[in-house]
């Protein structure tokens, strides 16, 4: 017998023999089982592509997720919304080539598929501007020539449209070395989520509720810029009025008053009276919040008395241990007047104030109490000694933080002032806290004007949790590549290795 076929008998031998067929199989198996492996990788990343919600956010505070109210919202949405990302998909995950941040981006192209996913009227498009140069065209409102626009992302409603710019979508560091040698961006968190439903509330309202700030008095507009931004955010239509030289619009439903430093002249005063009388056919508000220091205010106390109330001259403290916050002069309220709580997602989480006056009711048929605590809390009049403080802290028979005064026409027709005597309520870090002042706020607003429940009162919170660390779509992919790829690879040559050991042995 020949040596070619001696070879050829042991190759016949070793492939009948027990030991291989039992090989095979085990190596048949494992390589099904890879195979099955790498295929339902594959069916559950186009999956969560095509259904995003399938997705799971590990994050302990949901950073991947949208908010509540966003989800109600958008479920009972029933206009079609195109959102246009002005870039394509791959661009924009990778952070249009930012300095630092781009992790945010990656956060945010999830939570805007979310969007689209909860309802079937949302639809997200990617044009890229380079490859579409005509696009932008049609959107004749948008300066798309000027060089700090930064449009982003266009939303568009039948034949209604607005834009978003990256300053809207994402916060940055502007202090950062950074930006301030060399220009770079260093984004810090999202707003998109946030931004992004202004821009549905915008372009699927049909008339807008109109507010107007007085300004006139030493407001300082700095301080009611998170006043404007969530009323604007809710879809109101904010300007600002100077009293002294310009009348409140005809068509504004709200004037707000924040806090004023000096009294209304008598002029202003009487333009505001006449505003809301409206020749007798009422229909308009004012929103007056006082400073949280002791100003003469006769012009505008005497207004307030026509509708019933008297703000002290001093700051409402508490007592109370169930109300207390962080000190005497911080702590939560209670509310005082269902109509103005009927629609409040939760009327169990409460308002916070900080060194509010007192608002007092004069007129109880005219007047009632919106946010009180009736017990364990009073008034310190300013300019108060040690002492006088002492003894004002056991006088504590109850103060209200808030109250609305109404009169009616002779054929019922109504118009508001409504008090809140805290400025401080209305900073940013307080309408960004758990607490109810940004829902509250809006809720009454929307009363008053009639809106129902129109706002959707879409929290300035920003998605900026550290637990998003540093992904990137290239990381991402490489992350793909790894499991999907390398690691079944990797087993199959372990596998593999381990079969012909064992059958060399």
């Amino acid at each position: 017998m020949s040596n070619k076929e001696k070879k050829q008998g042991k190759i016949k031998a070793f492939f009948k023999s027990r030991k291989t067929k039992k090989g095979t199989v085990a190596f048949i198996i494992l390589a099904a089982a890879l195979a099955v492996v790498i295929l339902l990788n594959v069916i559950t990343g186009l999956l969560v592509e095509r259904f995003p919600n399938l997705q799971f956010d590990m994050t302990s505070s949901g950073s991947y997720q949208l908010q509540k109210d966003t989800m109600d919202y958008l479920n009972q949405l029933d206009k079609d919304v195109t959102i246009y990302v002005l870039t394509s998909e791959k661009n924009f995950k990778s952070g249009l080539n930012v300095y630092s941040g781009a992790q945010y981006f990656v956060q945010a192209n999830e939570l805007l598929k979310k969007m689209a996913a909860q309802n079937s009227h949302v639809t997200l498009k990617y044009i890229d501007l380079s490859s579409n140069p005509t696009f932008t065209s049609k959107y004749d409102k948008i300066d798309w020539n000027s060089s700090d626009s930064n449009t982003l992302i266009l939303i568009e409603s039948g034949d209604d449209y607005t834009s978003l710019t990256l300053d809207d979508c994402f916060t940055s560091d502007k202090s950062s070395q950074y930006y301030q040698y060399y220009g770079y961006n260093v984004y810090t968190a999202t707003t998109i989520e946030q931004a992004v439903i202004t821009g549905i509330l915008e372009v699927t309202t049909g008339e807008k509720t109109s507010v107007d700030f007085i300004t006139g008095s030493g407001e300082n507009s700095q301080a009611y810029d998170a006043l404007v931004t969530l009323l604007k955010k809710n879809a109101y239509d904010v300007r600002e009025i100077n009293l002294l030289t310009q009348k409140l619009r005809d068509d504004s439903k709200i004037a707000v008053l924040y806090a004023p430093t000096v009294d209304l002249t008598e002029a202003s005063a009487d333009k505001l009276g006449k505003w809301l009388n409206n020749d007798g056919k009422m229909g308009r508000n004012l929103i007056y919040i006082p400073i949280n220091e002791s100003v003469k205010t006769p012009n505008i106390d005497a207004l307030l008395k026509k509708y019933g109330m008297k703000v002290s001259d001093g700051l409402a403290y508490c007592t109370n241990s169930k109300y207390i916050i962080s000190d005497y002069y911080t702590f939560i309220t209670d509310y005082n007047n269902d109509t103005y709580t009927a629609n409040l997602k939760n009327a169990n989480v409460p308002v916070v104030v900080r060194d509010s006056r007192d608002v007092e009711i004069l007129d109880k048929d005219t007047a009632k109490p919106l946010l009180s605590v009736e017990s364990g809390a009073g008034m310190v009049p300013f300019g108060s000694d040690e002492d006088a403080k002492a003894d004002d802290f056991l006088k504590a028979d109850g103060i209200n933080a808030a109250a609305i005064g109404t009169v009616s026409s002779d054929d019922e027709k109504k118009s508001n002032v409504v008090v809140f005597g805290s400025p401080i309520m209305f900073l940013s870090n307080y309408l960004e806290t758990s607490y109810n002042n940004s829902n509250y706020f809006i809720n009454v607003c929307n009363t008053i004007t009639n809106r129902g429940d129109l706002g959707i009162t879409i929290n300035s919170a920003k998605n900026d949790s550290g637990e998003l660390g540093t992904v990137t779509a290239e990381i991402t992919a490489i992350v793909g590549v790894i499991f999907i790829g390398a690691i079944p690879l990797i087993t199959l040559l372990i596998g593999l290795i381990v079969f012909i050991r064992r059958r060399t042995m």
